[in-house]
């Protein structure tokens, strides 16, 4: 199996070359419309495994910090001893190293299957929901040419729109990337119809925010999309999909930060860009979340994040 090194040198040779990349990207996009088949179109993963699962968050092409968040937490000997990757969205926009960055994570994925979760930020966007910057399709253009650059974002979308949007850990923890389906969570009580969202549904997953200041929810002024969803909402959640905690990224912060009583955590994984000291990370055992009860939880979760 491949080390961390063989990974980066690989990167080096893919992006290099356009015919390369290309293949590379439109073999991930070949897994997740796989992938996709199999949830029957459904756009959220139900996780049960019984392993080590690492949460990392925004990323937006700062490729050489996620390299020492997989460093320091082992990522690959997760991996390989039948662990799961999941990222919470974000992978491009802002950052210097947008290229590599989706190379590497497209190598991972090629690599390892369904043990590497690609979940959809809001800058992997629907085309009516564009957000500001969205200079990934200028790097592409900048490194490969006009024809070329378009035509590999034009796979990108593809990509994008076969990327799920929520994890679910049954009696653990619910994961996406900004905030929960709001509209279909008041409207259901059942898992599958709340987390199953529709296109109508995105903005409210990919844009959302928590704030401790909002008792149930409003729009997100701030952001000019999404809403801002208060504690209320997230006991409502958490009670109605049998779970502890929500992990989501969305929000730059100093590697992580919790809110609502420490029941929603957000994870930042991009180092500096905000003037952020740390980059952070979550790695849990999803077996041992199943012997805790709430209150250990939260405790066991703050004990396991990671910073960079």
């Amino acid at each position: 199996m491949s080390s961390l090194m063989d990974y980066v040198s690989r990167v080096e040779l893919v992006v290099r070359n356009y015919s390369e990349f290309r293949f590379l990207v439109e073999d991930m996009l070949n897994m997740l419309e796989f992938e996709s088949r199999l949830r029957n179109g459904k756009r959220y993963i139900k996780l049960d495994c019984r392993c080590k699962v690492v949460f990392i968050g925004d990323v937006h092409g700062d490729y050489y910090t996620l390299l020492n968040i997989f460093e320091k937490i082992g990522a690959l000997d997760i991996l390989k001893n039948g662990g799961r990757i999941v990222f919470l969205g974000d992978y491009v926009d802002r950052g210097d190293e947008q290229i590599r960055t989706v190379a590497f994570i497209a190598m991972l994925k090629r690599d390892w299957g369904d043990r590497v979760v690609l979940l959809r930020g809001n800058h992997e966007p629907p085309p009516n929901l564009m957000p500001s910057p969205h200079d990934f399709p200028y790097r592409l253009v900048e490194a490969y040419g006009f024809a070329n650059g378009e035509e590999l974002y034009s796979v990108f979308q593809k990509v994008f729109a076969s990327m799920p949007l929520v994890l679910y850990m049954p009696k653990r923890l619910v994961a996406f990337h900004g905030g929960p389906p709001v509209t279909r969570l008041l409207a259901y009580n059942n898992v599958d119809s709340i987390l199953d969202v529709e296109e109508k549904d995105f903005e409210e997953v990919l844009w959302s925010d928590p704030s401790d200041d909002v008792e149930e929810y409003e729009f997100n002024f701030v952001r000019g999309a999404g809403l801002i969803w208060g504690e209320k909402v997230t006991d409502m959640l958490l009670k109605k999909l049998g779970v502890f905690l929500v992990v989501r990224g969305h929000e730059p912060c100093n590697g992580y930060m919790f809110k609502h009583r420490k029941k929603v955590l957000t994870l930042f994984s991009m180092k500096g860009y905000y003037g952020n000291s740390y980059a952070g990370a979550l790695v849990v055992d999803s077996e041992k979340l199943l012997d805790l009860d709430s209150t250990q939880i939260l405790s066991y979760v703050e004990k396991s994040i990671v910073v960079v």
